[in-house]
């Protein structure tokens, strides 16, 4: 069954509902036709995730490759990598439910997972008690070698991979980097959306990850693209949008794929035949007024100094020079060392990110309030 509408804002459909990113699918392909493990980042909901999916949707026509997609976002330490991660590849890679528990009998050799299976598909998953560093070093080996010794192509997702260097235990990145190394017709497509940490993973010398995958930053659509992607959706669905309508739309939403996709959404479910400039006005200020609450929230989250200096980032657009006399005094900021410390705290609390030299709100809705109400 096809979505009613075209413009999705969560999940992956099917190739008609996604946007161009041809460069980037064939690039993401031929690395992993040719043996490398490739790594994905950007901004958060630029379109990471969608990408991958994609990619194993062109990559389901090779039936001698099997696809794995692991979200690691939700785990806190090794173990708990561990279980999500044998919970998606183990199992899946057997014909009949018996020959995988022979083999993981025969892989988990000391250690008892516990096998449940779905009711609906009979699915097999699995449970592991992890109770040492050492216990968790030789499930993690033992899940690859599971992967290796069925000799398989096996293609690998691990989004939000920056998560690992958060895990209490030592020497995460070397025992997986180990593992992954060993993997033979295994590839892996690492992704994330704190691109300083993925970096520093993938490219600081000393690090057991140290250009150990290709780079791919995904950037913006590009306007005209995204532009002709958008008119055809509304006509399919008996709808006129005008060009100009289109250009203001991708300028309000700074052609961040999530935020367009979503406002795109709001003005095609509308029952207008035709979307002006006027409607995607109102409905931007819907959205607005839906979310204040929520941004209200914000304000109190953060210090009153931190507030003004994320009104100026909102007002500048894209703020440059943070610490310049021009820009302290524009702002009434007061000094360069106070602008610099709440810029800091904004990018911790992911409020603000930096591209180049310049500073962006996150939220594209957000910063549209806060224009609003510095007016």
């Amino acid at each position: 069954m096809k979505p009613e509408n075209p413009f999705l804002v969560t999940g992956y459909y099917s190739p008609e509902y996604f946007c161009n990113r041809e460069k980037e699918t064939e690039r993401v392909i031929r690395a992993l036709a040719n043996g490398r493990n490739i790594t994905v980042f950007s901004i958060r909901r630029l379109g990471k995730t969608g990408l991958i999916e994609h990619v194993f949707d062109k990559l389901k026509s090779h039936k001698t490759k099997y696809l794995f997609y692991v979200d690691i976002l939700s785990t806190t330490n090794l173990s708990s990598f561990i279980n999500l991660f044998a919970s998606a590849v183990l199992g899946k890679l057997e014909s009949k439910p018996e020959k995988f528990i022979k083999k993981i009998g025969e892989i988990f050799s000391g250690i008892r997972p516990v096998i449940t299976f779905d009711p609906t598909t009979g699915t097999p998953s699995l449970q592991i008690n992890i109770q040492s560093v050492e216990d968790a070093e030789r499930c993690l080996q033992s899940i690859f070698t599971y992967l290796k010794e069925s000799k398989k192509r096996v293609v690998i997702a691990i989004d939000e991979f920056q998560q690992i260097t958060n895990y209490p235990e030592k020497n995460v990145e070397a025992v997986l980097r180990t593992n992954i190394q060993r993997a033979v017709g295994v590839n892996f497509i690492f992704s994330g959306s704190q691109k300083h940490i993925l970096l520093s993973i993938f490219s600081q010398y000393g690090n057991p990850f140290y250009q150990s995958t290709e780079m791919m930053q995904l950037e913006r659509m590009p306007e005209k693209e995204y532009a002709q992607f958008i008119i055809s959706m509304f006509e399919k669905g008996k709808k006129k949008i005008s060009n100009t309508t289109t250009a203001r739309i991708l300028e309000i939403c700074r052609r961040h794929t999530y935020y367009v996709q979503f406002l795109c959404n709001r003005l095609y479910g509308l029952k207008d035949r035709v979307i002006t400039e006027t409607l995607a006005r109102n409905i931007l200020e819907s959205i607005l007024k839906e979310n204040e609450p929520v941004y209200i929230n914000y304000r109190n989250l953060l210090t009153e100094y931190q507030w003004k200096v994320l009104i100026a980032i909102a007002v500048e657009g894209n703020a440059k020079l943070i610490t310049s006399k021009n820009f302290i005094i524009k702002h009434n900021l007061g000094t360069p060392s106070s602008v610099h410390t709440a810029v800091r705290a904004l990018l911790s609390k992911e409020m603000i990110y930096k591209e180049q030299n310049d500073y962006f709100v996150y939220d594209v809705f957000l910063e549209r309030w806060l224009e609003k109400i510095a007016v």
